[in-house]
């Protein structure tokens, strides 16, 4: 049964059939892209949380605050990275922990310097995850002078929230990051920011429909991305009915969305209609999704990895031996960790190539491909809620009058990306 068939043959009253927003042409850049833990510490204790509750430590070995030396160490590397290496844009990401516990001073320097010296050289972007609570207008105005776009981590409604997003002594914080939200809110309707977004961890005991109205509706956020847990094969969360109500969750936001006439970008749903309606961004999803070469993160002693969300699965991904202080970009991304990774994103699991809804998929993030036994040569332990959540989009783009056959044209193309992210030679990949 092709698509189409597959589509007409699903398609039921649970499906919205109301058109849906079409989406925008994706842009690819040589770019890279900075995860910056300025803060080591944390005014809360979420429970998922990746950094403090996985297994990795390193945060006790490294400055609780990042020291002016690692600033010094960065700007070096990125001054590389542009003058000879080609990249035109760079985005860095203030990350923690907490990046808010910084202290004011110390923080607007750091930014100030990001824009004096890297501004006029490239493209240069500047966002925050924050949880919010320390949120004032002293920050807003540090925000509003140094133009930094900014997330709130926010898992839902009050009643949700308050389940994981907790102090240490366990007490729930959604009114203060609520009031944290509120003074970025009125910051955006006089003019000074621009709009911030949300991130929200997949709860699957609860409604991703309740999810989502809370956070587009009441809390009127214009983006907002729903995170799946970061889980392994190996994980003990990993049953059946936790990945049965993760798959459910996506589709009723899915189903808020769509009802809501994609009044707010939802980055997993764009991820997924994206490539089935139109063909840059089914390339670029298709040839850059889960891509290592363009994401480096540092930690405050100047310490580089891949992505933060695999330091806690396995030791090698945090202990690395790259650093600001002794290697460049070329060093960092010929290093045989980047290549793994690089390898893994190019040659899934057997399973996901010949998988109709692989372009969009990608086989998962790395993450959730992981298993001690067999590295990342698995399919995502999200694999069959996955496939089950990209029938269902096709299904409702079909019946809302995309062409089907346009779609799976798309999904079937084997794309080429033609721009590299870095040049370099055989000589500089000998280096390391």
């Amino acid at each position: 049964m092709d698509l189409v068939e597959h589509a007409r043959a699903e398609a039921d009253s649970s499906v919205q059939r109301d058109a849906l927003p079409p989406v925008s042409a994706a842009n690819r850049y040589g770019s890279i892209d900075v995860v910056l833990k300025v803060v080591e510490r944390c005014n809360l204790a979420c429970p998922y949380c990746y950094f403090f509750f996985a297994d990795d430590d390193s945060f006790k070995r490294h400055p609780p605050t990042i020291p002016s030396r690692t600033i010094d160490a960065l700007l070096a590397y990125l001054h590389d990275a542009i003058d000879n290496h080609g990249i035109q844009m760079v985005k860095i990401g203030l990350h923690g922990g907490e990046p808010l516990m910084m202290k004011k001073p110390a923080f607007r320097a750091m930014c100030a310097r990001f824009r004096d010296e890297l501004g006029p050289k490239c493209r240069l972007m500047i966002t925050m995850q924050t949880n919010g609570v320390l949120i004032d207008e002293e920050w807003i105005d540090i925000f509003a002078e140094l133009r930094i776009r900014i997330g709130v981590s926010v898992d839902g409604p009050k009643h949700i929230h308050n389940l994981t997003r907790i102090t240490k002594k366990g007490r729930g914080t959604y009114d203060e990051t609520r009031r944290g939200w509120e003074l970025l809110r009125a910051a955006v309707d006089q003019g000074r920011i621009t709009d911030p977004g949300m991130l929200c961890v997949v709860n699957p005991a609860y409604s991703g429909q309740e999810a989502f109205d809370h956070i587009i509706g009441e809390l009127r956020s214009s983006a907002v991305n729903f995170l799946l847990p970061d889980i392994t094969h190996d994980s003990p969360e990993a049953t059946e009915a936790f990945i049965a109500g993760c798959g459910r969750f996506m589709i009723e936001v899915y189903n808020a969305w769509a009802a809501s006439d994609g009044k707010a970008t939802v980055r997993f749903i764009y991820e997924a209609v994206g490539p089935m309606t139109n063909d840059d961004s089914c390339r670029s999803i298709a040839t850059g999704k889960y891509d290592p070469m363009g994401l480096i993160v540092v930690s405050s002693d100047g310490e580089i990895s891949p992505d933060d969300v695999l330091r806690g699965i396995d030791a090698r991904f945090r202990d690395t031996g790259v650093s600001l202080f002794q290697h460049g970009v070329i060093d960092t991304l010929s290093h045989p960790l980047w290549q793994e990774l690089a390898q893994a994103q190019a040659r899934p699991h057997a399973s996901c190539t010949e998988c109709l809804w692989f372009n969009a998929c990608r086989g998962g993030s790395p993450q959730h491909r992981y298993s001690k036994e067999r590295g990342f040569d698995n399919p995502s332990v999200y694999c069959e809620e996955l496939k089950r959540y990209h029938r269902y989009v096709a299904s409702s783009l079909v019946s809302s009058g995309y062409d089907g056959t346009e779609i799976e044209r798309r999904l079937d193309t084997r794309w080429v990306h033609s721009p590299v992210m870095l040049q370099y030679t055989e000589a500089d990949r000998q280096r390391v």
